[in-house]
């Protein structure tokens, strides 16, 4: 997902095409900048050019309080122009913190608007990504890799303080070069070492990010899993902490090591920049003092310039940073703005896509369709065939793994088919709105998110235009049998859950299903998917589960996920899926007469049941 890089030593059509690529990047973050916060660019680019003019007139005034002072000391003149060109001084230092001050107000609110509309941005953009990414490992490197890129669209503080710093070596430069044209020469060969050196470090820095992003996943992943709640039970069963702590501290330490190797090698290389530059300020330094032999320079003029010359080799080294941080910068950019054009989900405008009869007359029906998921060797799903007829209640049954869950993801549009279709009503998933046809679906999944927040979110989420509705809520939670629990709390459907947040209650994990199939309930929807809603409920509620779900179900197309197969006899057709293939189809009687595979399972299981539905 991430663009490559080229070859250590890249022809020239590649350095060129790399090149554009890169300054494309620039051009757009700067296009970006700009759209979201240009009065804010405005007031910064004025507070720089304050700032860049304000050390020429300090030099000019450095001159001639040196040139006064001398004066008073030589020739016994008052101290009233001494005084005069210090209190300009005092006043242009006192101006130049409040622009300062400004400017680093501005800056912080521009960064952060920057952020939050990154952040929004790779918000919308994982929400809108095929749910099959998220499957793919690459894709978690792509995104890992972004999150860390996010720093990088603030280039622009770079770039302002390159112009700054140029505006006011420009100056310099003016009033060197009118001294001695080699002095002005001396100066451009202080930002040269500096530049190339940082350049190459920054793009060793890169790599080494994109070379080291699988490993630090896996640091943040088992750190993550050492200190959060989702393992601490089985951490603390098995033991496992000295176990995951040395797995922790090893990969930390691969990507450390190889960290501090460069860090070593970019320390050393600007040891020896900073070397010759010091070899080159003493040589102008000297040749500052040859011209005052030759008399072209009063004391005054050599304090002035030798403040320059330090000032200018701290202004270019500045310029050279900059510039290198703005390469690094842009080949961070590269990796977010890789993630945010990731291409999201197959949607057709709302004025291409084809129209969804309400209510479905035809049904769904699924031809030959096949689903692989990312990376793996075969097919989950292998060539299945299925017309649903509007209103049906289907009940899916068969082995782990046997692709359940997998065809209801595909029958709802979360999965897109690697061959074959869905089609509801006769068109093709792909041609219609996946907005439009999620808000005519609900479903209640294996791995129901337990959301950190009010009953009322938890249960809301289902249809967020009836949040506010009590007695819609009253209903749905009714029908899951999750009435009960809600009476329970304190502040009923305003208390907080979960025990992230101040407050929150935590609850088992059959009355967190209530509430998941509450949700489900709330969506007043047209398609109803349950998989294995009852998974972790007592037989008792599970059988009033099943009643309340035989009720609400009634005019609506149902599909039923269950490994307990007591609600079969209750549905219109049963499915039964082995190895991503259906292998049997009909009605519970007929299922059991033909003593295939529903009849074995079926016969397992019975043991557990009453002594009238064994007798069955």
């Amino acid at each position: 997902m991430s663009i490559p890089m080229s070859s250590p030593k890249p022809s020239r059509r590649e350095q060129w095409k790399r090149t554009t690529q890169l300054v494309s990047i620039l051009l757009r973050i700067y296009a970006l900048t700009w759209q979201q916060a240009r009065w804010g660019l405005l007031g910064t680019a004025v507070c720089r050019l304050m700032l860049a003019l304000i050390p020429l007139v300090n030099m000019y005034l450095v001159t001639h309080l040196v040139n006064a002072v001398t004066e008073v000391i030589t020739a016994g003149a008052e101290l009233n122009t001494v005084l005069i060109i210090l209190g300009m001084q005092t006043g242009l230092s006192i101006a130049s913190a409040a622009i300062r001050s400004l400017e680093q107000m501005i800056m912080a609110a521009l960064k952060l608007r920057i952020q939050a509309y990154i952040e929004e941005k790779m918000a919308e953009k994982s929400t809108r990504l095929p749910l099959v990414y998220f499957d793919r490992s690459d894709y978690f490197d792509s995104f890992h890799r972004a999150m860390g890129s996010q720093h990088s669209l603030i280039l622009f503080d770079n770039s302002f303080m390159i112009i700054q710093s140029s505006i006011t070596v420009i100056g310099y430069f003016t009033i060197v070069v009118s001294f001695h044209w080699l002095l002005a020469v001396g100066l451009l060969i202080f930002v040269i070492p500096s530049l190339v050196v940082n350049m190459r470090i920054g793009e060793q820095r890169f790599m080494q990010m994109i070379n080291q992003t699988a490993i630090a996943r896996r640091v943040s992943y088992l750190y993550n899993l050492l200190i959060g709640r989702e393992a601490a039970k089985e951490i603390r069963l098995f033991g496992l902490s000295s176990h995951l702590i040395d797995q922790w501290r090893t990969s930390f330490m691969l990507n450390a090591k190889q960290k501090l190797k460069l860090e070593r090698k970019g320390i050393a290389m600007n040891w020896g920049v900073d070397s010759f530059n010091n070899i080159v300020s003493s040589s102008l330094i000297i040749g500052l003092a040859w011209l005052g032999t030759k008399g072209r320079l009063s004391i005054g003029q050599y304090v002035a310039l030798t403040e320059a010359f330090n000032s200018v080799n701290s202004q270019l080294m500045s310029i050279s940073n900059n510039l290198s941080f703005m390469y690094q910068n842009v080949l961070y950019a590269q990796e977010l703005f890789t993630f945010l054009d990731t291409p999201e989900e197959h949607s057709q405008q709302s004025a291409h896509a084809l129209p969804l009869a309400k209510p479905l007359r035809q049904g769904i029906d699924i031809r030959d369709l096949s689903f692989q998921y990312p990376n793996q060797p075969f097919p989950t799903l292998h060539q299945v065939n299925l017309h649903i007829p509007p209103g049906c209640k289907i009940a899916i049954v068969g082995d782990n793994g046997a692709g359940k869950s997998t065809l209801a993801k595909c029958i709802l549009g979360l999965y897109s088919a690697s061959e074959g279709s869905v089609e509801y009503d006769g068109v093709n998933i792909l041609d219609l709105d996946p907005a439009e046809l999620r808000k005519r679906v609900t479903a209640v999944f294996q791995d129901f998110v337990r959301f950190q927040s009010t009953v009322r979110d938890n249960i809301g989420f289902g249809a967020l235009d009836r949040l506010s509705d009590n007695s819609w809520l009253e209903v749905a939670a009714s029908k899951s049998g999750a009435d009960e629990i809600i009476e329970s709390l304190p502040m009923q459907f305003d208390t907080m859950l979960g025990p992230m947040f101040d407050g929150g209650r935590e609850l088992s994990q059959g009355q967190w299903q209530k509430i998941a199939i509450s949700r489900a309930y709330f969506r007043d929807a047209e398609l109803v998917v349950l998989d294995e809603p009852t998974a972790s409920m007592d037989p008792m509620t599970e059988a009033a589960i099943f009643e309340n779900f035989l009720q609400i179900a009634e005019g609506k197309t149902t599909l039923l996920i269950s490994h307990r197969l007591g609600i079969c006899k209750a549905v219109d057709l049963i499915i039964v899926m082995k190895h991503g293939r259906i292998v049997e189809q009909g009605t519970h009687e007929q299922l059991l007469r033909l003593g295939g595979e529903y009849e074995q399972m079926y016969q397992i299981q019975s043991k557990w049941y009453d002594s009238e539905t064994a007798a069955v």
